[in-house]
């Protein structure tokens, strides 16, 4: 298969025997990092750190370790290599072209979803055309039914059916649809950036209690919809179908400024406040540029920047 292939500086904090005296009398830590680069698919990722790849192995989870949580396990250059690697048990995509048969989201899930994207774009075209130009249209269901197959856990029907209706925004992880706290509205395909880069850090940092869904960092099986660049990301577990907010190096959190019961509860939010002007989470809708921004006072609503209807799947 198609190999996504990127860079990866991995660092590594490690006590040092003896140090010098700090001037607030602690102790330093003295900071070890090492230059790595790993090649990555869906199924297994491969890193070679040259010389210090053994020691980085040995704080690495094993395989079956990265595979329990949902993660693609590390593989090491130069150590790894000429042994067997662990049979891949990644369920196998259809090959495209392929009918399978189409899921379908609960209806009544569905219709939720629908009216909620309704209110948003009505308003949208008549305050923010820029930003209803920018929304991505939906997936096909054959399509959007691949990828939900290939996912470690079945998305929730409420997260499916607003792929069917938009997959996200254009820009970076859909930057271009703003939500409150800065995160964009990501396409499904970004399913695999936020799998790597999280899963790399988890799996090279070798304590599974990280990967706790409920009091770990991240979890390999969550489904990344939106980030705010500054190192905070929006997930979906879809074992609950919760909202939860993701920051580096921290607990995961479903009680933050973005964490709802479920998805279609978030887009439900979000239309009642672009509707009434009041805040959601401490944040007003306003409008820039002809496009959607959420800030922390009201603002009057410019003119001239109504459009046509978008047509939507």
């Amino acid at each position: 298969r198609p190999r996504a292939v990127r860079l990866a500086l991995v660092a590594a904090l490690i006590r040092a025997g003896t140090c010098a005296a700090t001037p607030g009398g602690g102790e330093p830590l003295a900071a070890t990092t090492f230059d790595c680069t790993s090649i990555g698919s869906f199924d297994e990722v491969w890193i070679d750190c040259g010389a210090d790849t053994t020691e980085m192995k040995a704080g690495a989870l094993t395989a079956e370790e990265a595979r329990s949580i949902g993660c693609p396990p590390v593989f090491w250059e130069g150590v790894d290599r000429d042994e067997a690697a662990t049979p891949d048990t990644q369920p196998e995509p259809e090959p495209t072209g392929v009918e399978v048969p189409e899921r379908t989201p609960d209806p009544a899930v569905a219709a939720r979803v629908d009216r909620a994207w309704d209110r948003i774009e009505r308003w949208l075209g008549t305050h923010a055309s820029v930003t209803l130009r920018k929304l991505y249209f939906g997936r096909d269901p054959q399509s959007l039914t691949r990828i939900d197959n290939g996912l470690p856990h079945r998305l929730p029907d409420d997260l499916f059916a607003s792929y069917l209706r938009h997959d996200g925004a254009e820009g970076n992880f859909g930057e271009a649809f703003r939500l409150p706290s800065g995160y964009g509205l990501a396409p499904i395909s970004s399913f695999d950036s936020f799998r790597f880069s999280h899963c790399e850090d988890l799996v090279i940092g070798g304590d599974l209690a990280k990967a706790d869904p409920e009091h770990g960092s991240w979890h390999g099986g969550f489904v990344g919809i939106g980030t705010d660049g500054n190192g905070n990301d929006l997930f979906v577990d879809p074992r609950t179908g919760r909202v939860g907010e993701a920051a580096y190096g921290e607990r995961v959190r479903y009680d933050g400024p973005m964490g709802w019961p479920s998805f279609v509860a978030m887009l439900e939010a979000v239309a009642d406040a672009l509707e009434t002007g009041r805040p959601l989470r401490s944040w007003y809708p306003v409008v820039s540029g002809c496009e959607l921004r959420w800030a922390r006072g009201p603002a009057p609503l410019p003119t001239g920047c109504s459009g046509p209807p978008r047509p939507s799947p």
